[in-house]
């Protein structure tokens, strides 16, 4: 489950980081209804995706969670991260074009956090 997750993260970057810079590739603004469509079905799939995955492995790793360190710290802006994202991204959803500018740069700036804790994540040192 972990590495479907961490390709529909990749697929949801991708797709989201097209659609905001969509005016400056000439070839994405023909295709942002199709692209904001899949960005939009595969941010269902990780809002049911990702709270399964998250509990499942905080639950295993819990131990983690009294020790102060940097994996500690990676995986906790992530299911920060990904919360916010999570609501920024409903949000949006429900009210399209109307959804305030802060609120899409803070969806579009979690992405960037999110990206960064994974790798942070990886690359702690586990004991």
């Amino acid at each position: 489950m972990r590495k479907l997750l961490l390709l529909l993260i990749g697929f949801l970057s991708a797709t989201g980081v097209l659609l905001v810079f969509r005016d400056e590739w000439p070839w994405v603004a023909g295709q942002e209804r199709w692209f904001s469509l899949l960005h939009i079905w595969g941010g269902l799939f990780f809002l049911v995706m990702f709270p399964l995955y998250a509990w499942d492995h905080v639950s295993t790793h819990r131990h983690w969670l009294r020790v102060m360190a940097g994996v500690t710290l990676s995986g906790a802006t992530q299911l920060l991260a990904a919360s916010v994202l999570i609501l920024t991204g409903l949000v949006w959803l429900i009210y399209g074009e109307a959804a305030w500018a802060l609120l899409r740069a803070v969806h579009h700036g979690l992405t960037y956090l999110l990206l960064a804790s994974l790798a942070g994540h990886f690359l702690s040192p586990k004991r």
